[in-house]
């Protein structure tokens, strides 16, 4: 199963007839021998390798959750990109669910807050939600997430996190456009009677919203169109306006500004109204007591690493240095949020009390993240560029919990990633390498040769009609036709390459393994030749390599082709 290629060479031919008579001399029809010159040339030596191509990147593309199809927004034959919107799923339940999850971390925010001393209770009917800021800052994340799985190519997985920041930043949106709001914000100015409003930032806060969400959409539109370097280019900019928006909802939400009806042992926070400029009003942060306690366990542990090594007599003054550096950051922290929560340690709360309130804030955090995983879930989007070569359900279809996941809903095929799967005899194997070049031709485009290269060899063989053949795998590279996965093919598979060498027919040459020798010609008018050893190199069907013994131009005499060709490796 040996071929071989032959490039860039040229033998000068001199058809010469000699008579050449049987043993009986009975005159039979003599055969021509052919006077050949030495020339330079390529040796390509090929093992072949017969199969069929191979398609194997390709998706049966289901949903993750039961439910009643909404959408299919493609057909048989459709060309997609990697994140495309392909189908979805009735998400009103899975909304539904993480409003509900949104409203548990509201409950938690709200008895944290609760604990506050007495004074400043009689909170308004209406203000801002405090979980606002929440989506927006998991928006942020997760726009932060997209960029980078953009930079690692990985499109699919993107463009889910910008679904989930759009979804985000849509529930910010309506959460602090609220009317009600709006009018319990407006208050008369006891002394002056100015009509003032507690919150100026939402008017804009919920403007930047929207076209925070415009951009996400024209982001989400970039992807499904394969225009990754713009749609990166377009997400930096909503990452930087996205930050703008962020400062504008944290200064409304999770704060509750409220009159300034303290006693002397809340001086501090007065200070603090007065430096939001909202007269006669201040700001009530959501506190977290247990952080302040774990930084203080942490000064503990570098604390006690500095005395070890102190104890030490060799110990090194950079390492004790670091530690000290480290404690004293630490010992910054945890005063900083000492001095945050100063309210909740005057008013008695409760240490364990605390600690319960923001391990429930973060368990209710988390049923969110896992509502919002599963609103994913009804939705299907591209995981390469492909074309759809099947659809397997229509608008309306139920897809219940037994059968959901059995169910594909889109067939989708790589085209561009093409494969050969083929067999090579075992005489050759040894001779196939992982990493070598070969040249593919179909047998249905008997003009096109597709170049690849040699991935995968089988360890153990197979026997077919008496004959044991390996399995070889050959990753094609882009082609300028369509090719079509099951076609018939056959690889030559490039296993030596010799440039620029002497090369004589395999007709030529003459002798037994280790004593070659040829017929050179010395007379061409009376065919006058001499016999002459030589060193032979590399051999395909057609063309010897030769090492030394000839010179470039030299002829030798060719035995006729009519006996077939003469092979002596």
């Amino acid at each position: 199963m040996r071929k071989s290629v032959i490039t860039a060479i040229v033998f000068l031919l001199v058809v010469s007839p000699m008579s050449i008579t049987g043993c009986g001399g009975n005159g039979e029809e003599a055969d021509e021998r052919q006077i050949v010159a030495v020339e330079r040339g390529d040796l390509v030596v090929t093992i072949t390798a017969d199969g069929n191509l191979d398609m194997p990147h390709q998706a049966k593309l289901r949903f993750g959750t039961p439910g009643t199809v909404k959408e299919v927004f493609v057909q048989e034959g459709d060309r997609v990109r990697e994140g495309t919107l392909v189908a979805k799923l009735d998400d009103t339940v899975h909304k539904l669910a993480i409003a509900a999850a949104q409203y548990d971390v509201e409950l938690a925010m709200n008895e944290i807050v609760e604990k506050i001393h007495p004074a400043l209770m009689g909170y308004p009917k209406f203000y801002p939600d405090p979980s606002t800021v929440l989506y927006v800052e998991q928006a942020q994340e997760e726009l932060n997430k997209a960029q980078e799985l953009i930079a690692e190519s990985n499109y699919q997985k993107a463009a889910s996190e910008v679904r989930l920041a759009q979804h985000d930043l849509g529930a910010a949106y309506y959460m602090l456009n609220v009317p009600e709001i709006a009018l319990a914000s407006e208050y008369r100015d006891e002394m002056t009677g100015e009509v003032l409003n507690s919150y100026p930032n939402i008017p804009k806060a919920i403007e930047l919203l929207e076209q925070d969400q415009e951009r996400l959409d024209e982001i989400q539109t970039l992807i499904g169109l394969g225009s990754y370097g713009e749609a990166s280019a377009k997400l930096s900019t909503a990452q930087d306006k996205l930050g703008e928006t962020y400062r504008l909802v944290d200064s409304a939400s999770g704060r509750i500004r409220m009159s300034q009806r303290i006693g002397e042992c809340c001086g501090q926070l007065t200070t603090q109204g007065e430096r939001t400029g909202a007269t006669g009003l201040m700001p009530i942060p959501y506190p977290d007591t247990s952080t302040s306690l774990d930084w203080l366990r942490q000064v503990e542990e570098e604390l006690q690493k500095i005395q070890n090594l102190m104890e030490q007599e060799d110990y090194a003054e950079l390492e004790l240095a670091e530690a000290i550096r480290m404690a004293q950051h630490e010992v910054e922290m945890s005063q900083t949020i000492l001095e945050n929560n100063e309210l909740i340690f005057r008013s008695g709360l409760n240490l364990k009390a605390s600690r319960q309130y923001s391990l429930n804030l973060q368990k209710a955090e988390d049923a969110v993240k896992k509502a919002k995983q599963e609103l994913m879930k009804t939705e299907i989007l591209a995981p390469f560029d492909g074309i759809v070569v099947d659809v397997g359900v229509k608008e309306n279809d139920q897809l219940s919990s037994f059968d959901y996941s059995s169910v594909t809903a889109v067939h989708l095929v790589d085209t561009k990633t093409v494969k050969m799967e083929g067999v090579v005899d075992e005489i050759d194997i040894y001779q196939v390498e992982v990493g070598q070049e070969a040249i593919v031709t179909v047998d249905a485009l008997p003009d096109v040769e597709v170049k690849g290269k040699v991935t995968f060899i089988s360890p153990f063989g197979t026997e077919e009609t008496g004959v044991v053949e390996f399995a070889v795998t050959i990753s094609l590279e882009p082609a300028e036709v369509e090719l079509r996965g099951g076609l018939t093919a056959t690889a030559d598979i490039i296993v030596e390459k010799h440039e620029n060498v002497l090369l004589i027919p395999n007709r030529a040459v003459k002798g037994l393994v280790g004593d070659y020798w040829v017929e050179v010609v010395i007379d061409e008018a009376t065919e006058e030749v001499e016999k002459r050893q030589v060193v032979l190199g590399a051999q395909d069907a057609k063309f010897t390599e030769v090492i030394s013994g000839l010179e470039e131009g030299e002829k030798v005499m060719a035995e006729a082709t009519r006996g077939g060709t003469r092979s002596f490796f």
